[in-house]
Formats: C-alpha cells, sequence, structure tokens
C-alpha cells in the first residue's frame, strides 16, 4: 500500500512539472518585450541567448513514461504473488484436511518444472518410497518382538534348608549316627505367550545334574560352584479356535494330576502331551479331561530305546456348594523299563553321560539307589518286574466358611499290573548258564497308598498350612528312581509326614516338615528297623 501511494504521488509531481516550465518561459518574454536601455558608447551589442525549453519538456516527459511503466510493473508483480500466496493457502487447507482424515493427500502438480529435472524427481521419490517401507517393515517386526518380550513373565524361588537326621538302622543295633545337611535351591521360571495360539516357557533349577528328582545343592564340595541347568523348555499349542484342545512339546511339567508316589515334584518329564479339557459350571459335572502322553527316556543308536506311553482320564464333581471332587484314572506303561536298573548308579553325582556304568549302562544317574527287586545277567543290572502302573486318584476340596482355613483330602492308590513278569529273562539265561541266579520277586508286593490331608493355606500373610501324609509303598508297585526322593526309601517302606507352614510376609514362607520311615518287614528284609527321623527346617522366597 505505501508502494502504491508512493508511485501516485510521484506520478502527480512529473505531470505537473511541464506547467512549471510554462511559467518560466512566460516570464522570460516578459522580459524580453521591456526596453532596454541604450548602449553606452564603445560598447558592441551581443545576439539573444536561443530557449532550452522545448527539449527540457521532452525530458520530463520522458521520464514521468518511464515511472509510470515502473509502477504499472510493479503492480503486475504484486498481484501475481497475491495470486502464489492463495494457492498456497489452498494447498496448506487441503493437506490439513487430508491428514485429518487419515488419508494420504494427493500430490500437486509442480508449478513449474524443466524436461531434464522429472526423472530426478521420480528416481528421488522411488527412493523415498523405498526407505519409507523398509522402516515400516522393521518397526512392526520390532514392535511383534517388543510384544512378545513384554508378555514374558518371570517368576522363581529360592530356598534355604537345614535338614538333620536322627535314628535309622536295623532295631537290633546301635542307631546311625545324626547327620546335618545344609542345602539350597534356586529355581527361575519364564512364560510368554505367542501369538494367540501358542504358548512356550523355560525353566532353569538347581541342583545335581545327574539327579532328576531333586532341584537341592548341598552346600559341600569345598565351596566349588554348583550347577545351575535347564529344568524346562516347552512350547504349547492352544488354539483359540478349539479351546479343549492343547499339546505341549519339550521338557514340561505335569500335564496329569499324579502325587508323588509315583512322580517326584521336582522331575519335569521330556516328551509330547496331547490334552482335551472341558469345564462347566453350576453343573454336577464341572470337569472332563483326557491327557495323553509319550516320554522317551533313553533313546540310542542300536537297541531298543526306552520310554513312558500313558494317559489319565479326568473327572470333577460339585457337590453341594462348598465340596469339589475329583476322580482321575491313570495308566503309566514303561518300554524297555531295565535300562534305568542299568543307569542308575545308588549315590549322588554329577551326570557321567558316555561313561560306562558298573552295570552295563553308559549314563549312571545319581539319587536313591534303586529298591525294586532286580538281578544280574554277567555284569548288566535287570528287573525282575515289567511295569504297567494302574493309578486312582481321589481328591476332595472342602470350603469351610473360613477363607483361611480350605481343607484337601487326597488319596492315592497304584498297581502294578506287571509284577515279577521280566524273570523269564533270567530263565533264559539259565538256560545258558545253570549258575545264573533267579532274583527272588513276589507278585504281592505291587501296591502302593497314599493318604494325605491338608488345613489351610499359604497364600497371604499370617497364613498358616498344617498337613499330614501317609504312605506305604510296596517293593516293586512304583519305578523307585522317580518318585518321593525325601522318604527313608523309594519302595518297600512305610513313612508319615508332618508339616507346618507359615507366611511371614508377602513373599516369605518359614516351614518345618518331619518324615518318619522304616524299611516294610519282608522275606528280602526280615530285619526290623528303627524309625529315620527328618526333619527339613525351610526359609522360602517366592518372586
Amino acid at each position: 500500500m505505501r508502494m502504491k501511494w508512493t508511485v501516485t504521488v510521484l506520478s502527480a509531481l512529473l505531470a505537473a512539472s511541464p506547467l512549471l516550465a510554462d511559467g518560466k518561459n512566460d516570464r522570460d518574454a516578459a522580459t524580453r518585450e521591456t526596453p532596454s536601455a541604450p548602449a553606452s558608447a564603445g560598447t558592441e551589442a551581443k545576439p539573444a541567448e536561443k530557449p532550452a525549453a522545448a527539449e527540457f519538456a521532452a525530458e520530463i516527459e520522458q521520464l514521468r513514461q518511464m515511472v509510470l511503466e515502473q509502477a504499472r510493473q510493479m503492480e503486475a508483480q504484486q498481484k501475481l504473488m497475491q495470486e502464489q500466496q492463495a494457492r498456497l493457502a489452498t494447498l496448506t487447507e487441503e493437506l490439513r484436511s487430508a491428514h485429518a482424515a487419515g488419508a494420504a493427500p494427493a500430490t500437486p502438480a509442480p508449478v513449474a518444472s524443466s524436461t531434464a529435472a522429472a526423472p530426478q524427481e521420480a528416481a528421488l521419490d522411488a527412493r523415498v518410497a523405498k526407505i519409507e517401507a523398509d522402516v515400516a517393515a522393521n518397526k512392526k517386526s520390532s514392535e511383534e518382538g517388543f510384544k512378545a518380550l513384554g508378555s514374558l513373565k518371570l517368576t522363581g524361588d529360592i530356598r534355604l534348608r537345614y535338614e538333620p537326621f536322627f535314628g535309622g538302622g536295623p532295631a537290633s543295633g546301635a542307631a546311625l549316627p545324626t547327620r546335618n545337611r545344609e542345602r539350597y535351591r534356586f529355581r527361575l521360571n519364564g512364560n510368554t505367550k505367542l501369538g494367540e495360539d501358542f504358548n512356550a516357557g523355560f525353566a532353569f533349577a538347581s541342583g545335581d545334574t545327574g539327579d532328576p528328582i531333586s532341584t537341592n545343592s548341598t552346600e559341600t564340595g569345598f565351596f566349588t560352584r554348583k550347577p545351575f541347568a535347564v529344568d524346562r523348555a516347552f512350547i504349547t499349542y492352544h488354539p483359540h479356535a478349539f479351546k479343549a484342545l492343547s499339546v505341549t512339546g519339550g521338557k514340561f511339567a505335569y500335564t496329569w494330576q499324579k502325587t508323588e508316589l509315583t512322580w517326584d515334584v521336582d522331575l519335569n518329564p521330556e516328551g509330547v502331551s496331547e490334552q482335551l479339557m472341558w469345564d462347566w459350571k453350576d453343573k454336577i459335572l464341572t470337569h472332563f479331561g483326557v491327557v495323553a502322553f509319550q516320554l522317551p527316556m533313553w533313546e540310542v543308536s542300536g537297541g531298543p530305546d526306552s520310554g513312558v506311553i500313558g494317559g489319565q482320564i479326568q473327572t470333577g464333581f460339585k457337590a453341594g456348594s462348598r465340596v469339589k471332587l475329583g476322580a482321575n484314572f491313570a495308566f503309566y506303561n514303561y518300554r524297555n523299563a531295565d535300562r534305568i536298573a542299568q543307569n542308575l548308579n545308588g549315590g549322588a553325582g554329577f551326570a557321567t553321560n558316555g561313561t560306562a556304568t558298573p552295570y552295563g549302562g553308559t549314563y549312571g544317574f545319581g539319587g536313591s539307589g534303586i529298591t525294586n527287586n532286580f538281578g544280574t545277567i554277567g555284569t548288566t543290572r535287570y528287573l525282575a518286574s515289567q511295569f504297567g502302573i494302574a493309578d486312582v486318584l481321589l481328591r476332595a476340596d472342602i470350603d469351610t466358611g473360613h477363607a483361611k482355613w480350605p481343607v484337601v483330602l487326597i488319596a492315592d492308590y497304584v498297581q502294578n499290573t506287571r509284577a515279577c513278569s521280566n524273570l523269564q529273562v533270567f530263565y533264559d539265561a539259565q538256560i545258558l548258564n545253570p549258575a545264573q541266579v533267579i532274583p527272588a520277586c513276589d507278585k504281592h508286593q505291587r501296591y502302593g497308598h497314599w493318604l494325605e490331608a491338608q488345613f489351610g493355606q499359604t497364600k497371604n500373610p499370617r497364613d498358616m498350612r498344617i498337613g499330614y501324609t501317609f504312605m506305604r509303598i510296596d517293593r516293586d508297585a512304583v519305578v523307585s528312581a522317580f518318585n518321593f526322593s525325601d522318604i527313608r526309601q523309594a519302595t518297600n517302606d512305610a513313612n508319615h509326614r508332618l508339616e507346618f507352614y507359615y507366611q511371614a510376609y508377602k513373599n516369605i514362607t518359614v516351614g518345618v516338615t518331619g518324615l518318619f520311615g522304616r524299611q516294610l518287614v519282608t522275606a528280602q528284609s526280615p530285619t526290623p528297623e528303627r524309625y529315620l527321623k527328618r526333619f527339613q527346617f525351610d526359609v522360602i522366597y517366592a518372586f
């Protein structure tokens, strides 16, 4: 606006300049018409000067036209600038509207571009598009990875235990020396969800790697480092389209219901397990499930492998508003169980895979000594029984009306349907070697019993739990390498267990357990024993 006013004023002044020139000429004319004084004697008269008014007027007019032309050009440029500003405002508004709608705005055509610049711009656009696609793909991959990592849940526990032993030994002799042992257990578990249909998990645990039924590390060995090894590594397929089905493979926690009459709590089986489970509310039958499992134990390049094939049928019932009942039937079919006898070295020790054992095996896992009936053929150990174990497990959960004091009752009964069925290998060996000894075996020693009662719980601070368990296990009722590791011996004994646990803090539990057991008096063990009294004082930190 200021420029416009300046041009207008200047134009007006230049337009008025001829009038000023004309006035000056009029004054000159008047001067020329006035009579001159006569010249003095001796002075020559000079001729009159040529007037320059016309030339001056022409120059002024030319200058005025030039200024007017410049003013017109400036007005045209100002108009073009205003149009460009309006176009820019329109494009900005279109871009803002496109972002608000969530769509990519149309790229406006360039105002002006040379033919030579077009290929360069196209190549640049292609490179930018490729970089954006790569960034988007990496971002998606990273987000999926972080999502899986974000669902990873870590849990674990550390347990410190003081464990004294008293008594034991033949009743007619002196008692065994008192034994004092300090131990610890450290476990770390991880579980995560892999998409909609898959879960995965892992666990590490302390303990002798050659002992499958204990995660305890004894504080001994001259301060040497203690093992900490893989205890679980598994993937579970649980399709959301068929929620009743789940398939687990690897080394995993038990997928069936059991007590330590058959399987120790610290053992994690390996192989594959399939499950079909249905649950209902407000019905008498609240649960029905079928579990199958195939568990390889010992794979060799030549000769038969060893393993367990079995399954379980599960049922749950509702008896009134405060009682839940469960009835489960399982069968464990051991294939080539002699490999267990050949590799069990009868004492704690690190795994010695590939090293020959004294009994014909090459692994030598530790733990309790074998207590099933067995014999040797040459230098190789064989069991007197094969194992096809039928297991009936009953459970009752009772709501007493007090949240801190629920009651759990458990009864477990097992029978080895193939007791003493492996004696034929000894008879066959006797044909070739008349001196071959036939091991003793009583087919009636094939039953196992477990009765347990728990009162209370340990969920919240100041909770308490009291428990009692009675166990009676015949010599060939179960495989002695895999059941409860803390009793007097794995089979051919009777045991009582008393427990008391107190939840001192949110993550701290303290407890004391007493185990009292002695060997059964049979034809193979005719000498009565004192009770072996074993106490366990625990402090457990869980996270």
